[in-house]
């Protein structure tokens, strides 16, 4: 089923590309995010020893937006298919999306505790820091269709 739109959490506005979650999830995931991107804001490394930073991305602090390709699940991509389940995101800052196509500069695995976003923010894994144009279509239809529904601020009305 798919569900696109996007929701404003503190610090940058979270696209979910394709499909997501019910409101009630969906808050969690933000609430999630919305740590993930103060850490990120923050420069905090991932998880890899030593740890990548976000400074030394094509997407360094501050975030401008988060692209979900996927919410909360378990990869079946082999380079991750041991990891828990986790959010998988395009991370974007102001001079990659002032480009035409945008640009990301990182592929990130958001974790929660326990693999529930209900219990919060766990860390991330950096998968990819390197910049990619947001140029095939069917990615800049899915973004069409994030930015075309709006569910709301993380805190106000439906997401409080």
């Amino acid at each position: 089923m798919s569900n696109p739109g996007h929701a404003k959490i503190t610090g940058a506005t979270v696209y979910y590309l394709y499909t997501a979650p019910p409101t009630q999830d969906l808050k969690h995931e933000l609430q999630v995010l919305q740590t993930f991107v103060a850490r990120w804001n923050a420069d905090t490394g991932d998880t890899r020893n030593p740890p990548w930073l976000p400074s030394g991305t094509k997407a360094p602090p501050p975030v401008k937006n988060l692209l979900i390709t996927a919410n909360n699940h378990k990869s079946t991509h082999a380079s991750s298919a041991n990891q828990p389940k986790h959010i998988s995101a395009y991370v974007t800052n102001e001079d990659g999306w002032k480009l035409d196509p945008h640009e990301y500069g990182a592929v990130v695995h958001v974790f929660a505790v326990d693999e529930d976003p209900a219990k919060g923010y766990k860390n991330y894994w950096m998968y990819s820091r390197s910049r990619q144009k947001i140029n095939s279509k069917g990615i800049k239809d899915a973004l069409a269709a994030a930015e075309a529904h709006d569910f709301g601020t993380l805190g106000e009305g439906d997401l409080a």
